[in-house]
């Protein structure tokens, strides 16, 4: 394990008590997070867990508001009314 440090679900782990393994995150989201505790990142982490499932329903739900409409499909007709054709 040279100079490999062993992460704990993306958590930073200690390799010994002075250094700490590197964590590299997204620019965006390093401005986000640059002056948060852990425990607050991961109390920002559960909000945009949150946040996206709600973001993915209401996408799903616009998009069945919005989207084409079905094409209506034509009525099953009996073989009596078949006959009669």
């Amino acid at each position: 394990m040279d100079n490999q440090c062993p992460t704990n679900a993306g958590m930073i782990t200690p390799m010994n008590k002075k250094t700490y393994c590197p964590v590299t995150l997204e620019p965006e989201l390093e401005e986000e997070a640059a002056l948060l505790t852990p425990v607050q990142r991961l109390d920002l982490a559960r909000k945009f867990e949150r946040w996206s499932r709600q973001l993915r329903v209401s996408a799903v739900i616009l998009k069945r508001v919005y989207g084409p409409k079905p094409q209506p499909s034509l009525k099953v007709l009996t073989r009596r009314r078949l006959v009669l054709n």
